[in-house]
């Protein structure tokens, strides 16, 4: 009876949840095929930057930063006094990753640059800023550049264009472009493109659709993209006309629309989600749960915190069930709570090495700023305060089987007592199922100097690699009129999904009292055990002596194509103990052999890996 009552109790509060959320079904105008190297437009690259407090903060907002960097102070004084280490003990037991190059990267025409990056399993790379994109190839040379304003030229012309975001598809093996136009609700325009082919410099099929589809003096602000395997997700923020962002916020929508559509050049169907509430409180800045794996499925997942509260443990969990063309989508919710709380963020302090004068790098507030979703993992980033130096770190957060009824959060707060982080984003770079390995990217601040970017690794065993400065800067941040400079409202970083052991990352630097856009290349050359084969052997390879008594090891393996191969040993928990030898290795049977005089007694696992995978494994004995 009690099972019962709990189940009707949980269907009167779904039928509550669904009652609330608005759906509207629609159509776009045709589209218009722009070519991306098309010159025939002059492009001026206008640039608009209001230098005075950009934007203008409110007091709710004002107050708490404000309030933030007093305790802050206090905090400073109280570690001084105790004579505490500056540092946090180091947790870098993984493996790090490695920059394999990096390059100045797109040049942003306004404040903040609002960085974003996709690449293709060709290595084309696609980078946008405020308000540019430009196209590389995997070498780094320059395809094409244009601004988001000559782009979209043959749609028309449009008021200050911004927030362009771009993601890859793999397995249509296109690029999709989204940004915005316009301010204020009568120019509130959101532009969308979907390329023709796998070539970002070619051919693209571009849309617009309304902002301001509800009539009531908002605008389309901020937005997030993600896809299915059949839909492209696009999150708004709807803002109140002529009022700071930050107290202008009325809703946040999701708009679901059919790829396909895109993709063939048609009018774009869609649904646009609004009204979206969780107990009669709007959720602000959904986030959307790019998918990282294929095959994609035909839902998706959204995250939400609770972004200006002081402190809280609350993660709001929205599912849209099921693709567009079903005609059967359903928006659902659920409450976790988080081990470790989340708040609203201080503004990351820098300071001028010379004269002394303070600036102050906008943290915004403690909302999603990039989830992804891999094998029923979700994991997620957001700014936050660190509690114990009260000062700008990352929240890294990770939801473990989302689909399950019990699902598992668990989170870490990244900063020190002499770096302050901020705009993380990452991607999975594991293999299979029970691989989480995931790499990130952030904006960093050496407190009192100067900002880059970072990154950092998360192996099989949920262990952090150090924390790598990609790019520092070379000069403080010093544009607008106000002490509180823009910082950049989002960064990216994305795996190649043909060579899931390289990423490209796109991120911020100091460079001419101006934030500059930074992508690097970085490899990752931890390859973790699959502990499904921990006792498989494979036929085609054989190992001896085993047990080991003659402290040699010999094994043979058969390459199907010449290539590099790496020879390592792990421990049973799946811990990298030594990496042997990286070199080339022809095509055919091969044999190896080591001496295991070095050796402590015990079991480890040998393996032969390669970019395409492992190539042997095997169990070995030593005694």
């Amino acid at each position: 009876m009690k099972r019962i009552f709990l189940l009707l109790l949980l269907f009167i509060q779904a039928i509550n949840t669904f009652a609330q959320v608005q759906k509207m079904n629609g159509v776009s105008g045709k589209a218009t095929i722009i070519n991306a190297s098309d010159n025939t437009h002059p492009d001026f690259y206008p640039s608009l930057i209001h230098l005075d407090q950009h934007p203008v903060p409110s007091a709710e907002y004002g107050n708490k930063k404000e309030e933030l960097n007093r305790l802050r102070a206090i905090r400073e004084a109280e570690l001084k006094e105790l004579n505490l280490p500056l540092e946090k003990k180091s947790r870098a037991t993984a493996t790090n990753p490695v920059v394999f190059k990096g390059i100045q990267g797109n040049t942003a025409n306004s404040v903040p640059n609002d960085n974003d990056i996709a690449v293709s399993n060709a290595g084309k790379v696609v980078s946008v800023v405020n308000s540019n994109m430009r196209v590389y190839d995997d070498t780094g040379k320059i395809l094409t550049t244009t601004s988001l304003t000559s782009l979209v030229a043959p749609i028309g012309v449009f008021s200050w264009i911004s927030d362009p975001r771009v993601i890859y598809d793999p397995v249509a093996d296109r690029f999709i472009l989204v940004c915005f136009s316009g301010s204020i609700s009568y120019e509130s325009t959101i532009i969308v493109g979907f390329t023709q082919t796998n070539d970002p410099s070619a051919a693209w099929n571009f849309y617009t659709l309304n902002g301001n589809s509800f009539n009531d003096s908002t605008w389309s602000d901020y937005p997030i993209i993600a896809i299915s395997d059949k839909d492209l997700f696009i999150t708004f923020n709807q803002v109140k006309d002529n009022v700071s962002w930050t107290i202008g916020f009325k809703q946040s929508v999701i708009w679901q629309i059919d790829k396909q559509t895109g993709y063939t050049a048609n009018p774009l169907l869609y649904t646009l989600w609004s009204n979206i509430k969780y107990e009669n409180t709007n959720l602000r800045n959904i986030c959307p749960a790019k998918y990282q794996t294929t095959p994609m499925g035909n839902n998706m997942y959204f995250l939400t915190l609770r972004n200006v509260a002081a402190t809280n443990d609350s993660v709001f969990v929205t599912e849209i069930t099921n693709s567009y063309a079903s005609g059967t989508a359903t928006l659902q919710q659920r409450l976790l709570k988080t081990p470790v709380a989340y708040g609203f963020p201080p503004n990351a302090r820098e300071k001028h090495p010379t004269n002394g004068i303070v600036q102050y790098l906008m943290t915004n507030d403690a909302r999603v700023l990039a989830a992804i979703y891999e094998n029923d993992y979700i994991h997620f980033g957001s700014n936050t305060v660190n509690p114990q130096y009260m000062n700008a770190g990352v929240y890294l957060g990770t939801i473990k089987n989302i689909s399950s009824a019990t699902p598992l959060v668990s989170a870490d707060i990244v900063s020190s007592a002499t770096m302050e982080y901020g705009y993380p984003s990452m991607t999975y770079v594991g293999s299979w199922a029970q691989d989480h390995r995931v790499l990130y990217t952030f904006s960093h601040c050496v407190t009192d100097s100067l900002p880059g970017t970072s990154v950092v690794y998360k192996d099989v065993n949920e262990n952090y690699s150090d924390i790598l400065r990609v790019k520092d800067g070379i000069s403080y941040i010093n544009q607008l009129a106000d002490s509180n400079e823009r910082w950049g409202d989002y960064t990216n970083i994305q795996k190649m999904y043909n060579r899931p052991s390289r990423a490209y990352l796109s991120g911020s630097w100091g460079k001419l009292n101006i934030m500059n856009c930074w992508i690097s290349v970085i490899d990752i050359m931890d390859w973790p055990l699959n502990t499904s084969t921990l006792n498989e052997e494979n036929n085609t390879n054989t190992v001896y002596p085993n047990p080991i008594t003659d402290n040699r090891f010999t094994t043979q393996f058969e390459m199907k194509e010449a290539g590099h191969v790496r020879f390592e040993l792990y421990d049973m928990s799946g811990k990298l103990v030594y990496k042997i030898m990286d070199t080339y290795v022809k095509k055919g049977k091969n044999e190896y052999s080591i001496s295991t005089s070095e050796l402590s007694k015990g079991i480890y696992i040998f393996k032969v890996n390669s970019d395409q995978g492992t190539i042997a494994s095997h169990k070995i004995t030593v005694e």
